[in-house]
Order: structure tokens, then sequence, then C-alpha cells
């Protein structure tokens, strides 16, 4: 028996290794020093300045002979009506809510005209065939906007002419346009919320048949400026191509991850440890904005991936949970304006969810590997292994 636990590339790519022992230690530095003349009173100062770092160790072997190629995996993502993402703390109020849909300031349907979707100033790009606009509507509360086939687009009333609808009605609309358009492209099931686990306000999509490519294609769109007060949501994240199933050797595993340790780089900046999808879609907007070709954007993201793409940026470490009834992941929610709720082990996804370096997704720790220490055992094709992680935000 082992514990699972994975290392998070700068690229989204994954290391898997068995660990038969992880230590996580904490160290918030606090030296308590005793009073003159006070009878051994002591006091000291905690200024929350932890130190901590996480070992495993294990062993790694050879994988099993096994033809795998046939072997994928779809990618899911979640959207829940009942919170914003964009909020100071995990008190939140409703999204559409939030929205302060009546009004024509910023706002998810700000402006937008009754009864015309094909005026929707927001919406959610779920993947390359769907899109849903939010509108505004008194008669119907979902349907397609001009033909399906080639726009891709419907839409779900977050109004109804008078008050906002509740976070379940939209849900609801969300699943029942995918269920009449989705075809074989998108799968929807209505669910709990995963933040609060208020019934049948969140949807849980699927990615049909996208495997690997199916990840991270939910994005957000607006036409006018302003704040989006977007829906809670988990990015699309799982999706795994058959080809990417390989069997390497105890040998090979050690090899690869001895190379990298000895030589990557995360690219300098303090880049908050976001990933290149993050810095991509930087970069992207910058150039946009500015007029110039984004082709050269994706060439240089291109670069930088194939220089600092493997470098380690964080880890996943499951545990078993009694209050999530499942397989849960390790977090560590940092950050100046964290409150007692913020810390709840409800919080923790389902073991398996992919990496987020956005602090209140709690997908994983951030961090870089301080140092590691591969052991053969008695020249046979087997490896000790440990390999102390640093939790860190800002990596230079």
């Amino acid at each position: 028996m082992g514990t699972p636990i994975r290392l998070v590339r700068n690229d989204g790519g994954i290391i898997e290794l068995m660990a038969t022992t992880m230590t996580m230690n904490v160290d918030r530095g606090v030296s308590p020093l005793a009073m003159p003349f006070a009878g051994g009173n002591r006091f000291a100062f905690d200024l929350n300045l932890p130190k901590s770092l996480i070992t495993i160790e294990g062993v790694m072997t050879d994988d099993d002979i096994l033809n795998m190629s046939s072997i994928g995996q779809d990618a899911s993502g979640v959207l829940d009506f009942s919170r914003t993402s964009n909020a100071s703390d995990t008190n939140l109020i409703s999204f559409v809510e939030d929205a302060n849909l009546t009004g024509n300031s910023y706002s998810v349907v700000g402006g937008v005209t009754l009864n015309d979707p094909t005026t929707a100033t927001h919406s959610i790009k779920i993947n390359q065939y769907f899109e849903v606009l939010f509108a505004k509507q008194n008669s119907s509360f979902e349907g397609q906007v001009g033909s399906f086939a080639s726009t891709g687009q419907v839409y779900i009333a977050v109004h109804n002419g008078t008050s906002p609808r509740t976070a379940a009605q939209v849900a609801t609309s969300l699943k029942t346009v995918i269920d009449a358009y989705g075809g074989t492209d998108l799968a929807a099931t209505i669910i709990a919320s995963p933040l609060t686990d208020e019934s049948g306000v969140a949807v849980e999509l699927t990615n049909i048949n996208a495997q690997g490519s199916g990840n991270d294609t939910m994005s957000f769109q607006q036409t006018v400026a302003g704040p989006y007060n977007k829906p809670y949501h988990v990015q699309f994240s799982g999706g795994r191509d058959s080809s990417q199933v390989t069997n390497k050797s105890a040998g090979d595993k050690v090899a690869e991850l001895f190379a990298v340790l000895n030589n990557s780089n995360n690219g300098g900046g303090g880049q908050n440890v976001i990933g290149f999808g993050g810095l991509t879609s930087l970069l992207t907007s910058a150039i946009a904005m500015s007029g110039l070709d984004t082709n050269s954007v994706v060439d240089r993201s291109n670069r930088l991936t194939n220089k600092y793409g493997d470098y380690i940026t964080a880890i996943q470490i499951p545990f078993t949970s009694n209050i999530n009834s499942n397989q849960s992941l390790f977090y560590m929610p940092t950050g100046g304006h964290r409150k007692v709720t913020d810390k709840t082990v409800n919080l923790a996804p389902v073991a398996g969810t992919e990496f987020d370096a956005e602090n209140r997704h709690y997908t994983g720790i951030k961090g870089a590997v301080a140092n590691a220490t591969f052991v053969q055992l008695g020249g046979e094709p087997l490896y000790s292994y440990t390999i102390n992680f640093a939790p860190i935000d800002w990596i230079f």
C-alpha cells in the first residue's frame, strides 16, 4: 500500500509517484522567552511566519507490463451558480444576486434587451462547440440562438424580467439546453455546490470523447468593459489521451526526474506559480490590446513552455475524507484575507482534480522541490527515493 502523489509541472504535466511515507512539517517560528523576575512566566511573538516542508519517501518500480494503449479519460468541470469566483472570501452571495441584473451597470447581463438573447453581453464558452449566453427573458427560459449548427450558441435566462432567477433554476436551464443541443460533445449533471453542499445549484460538465484536448476549454466572454462576475467554477480537467499512458521502468522514472531536478527553471520574474496557461493568456491579452500579431504570442509561449515547462511547481497529495466522502486533496490556503471558513476541509476537491494555481481552488500545494535523493537497492531495477517539497507561493 502507498499514497499516490502527483508532482505538477509548469506545463500542466504530472509526475506520478507512490509514496510509502509522507511527512508534513510546519514550523511557526514561535520561540518562548522567560521574563525576569516573573516566576518563570514566558512570552513570545507569533507573527504568522510559518516555514513548511513536505517529505515524501517511497520506492520506484517498473510499471506493469500491460497493453494500456486504449485507455483514455474525458475531462470534466463544474459551474456553481450559487457562488461567484471573484469575491474576497468564501462567504459569497449567489452568482445571480451578485450580478445586479435589474440595472444597466457592469454586470453579467447589464444593458441587454429584454427578450432578445442576441444582445447578451456576457457568456460562457464551454468548449469549441457550445457557448451559453446570459439573457433577460420573461417568456421562455432557455433555447437556441439562430442556427445552433452554425453558431453553437444557446441562451439561458438569469432574470425573468422582474427579478433574478435562483441558482437552482439557472443550473436546471443549463442542463436543459445541454441535453437538447450538446449531442455527442457535451454532457451535464445537476449536482450540489462543491463549496456549500447546497443541492441542485451546480452543474457537472463532461467534454465527451475529447480526452486530453477537453482540458481547460471553459472560458468567459464579455463584449463590454468592466468586471465579469463569473460563477464559481472548476476548470475542465482530468482528460487524458490514450497515447499518454506508457509503461516505464524504474530507471526511466529516476533518470527523467533526476535530469529535470538538475536543470529546470520556472522562467523567473516571480510569476506566482501560474503555469504557462495563465502566462499565455496574459501575453495574448496584452498583445491583442496593442494591435500586434497574436501569432507571435503563441510562438513565444511555445518557446517558453519548451524551455521552462518541466519545472515542478506544485504537489497534489490525497487523503481519505469522512467530510467529503471521498479521496480529497491536501491544500494550503495562504493570503492575508483568509477567514476561519477558508480553511475547512469541505473545500478540499476530489483527488484527481487538475491543479489550478488560483489559491481559492484548493487543488494542491504550490511550491518547488528543495532536494531529492535516489538510491538503487541491491543492484536491482528498484529505487528508493526521498523528496523534500517546499510550499512556496512566489518563485523568482
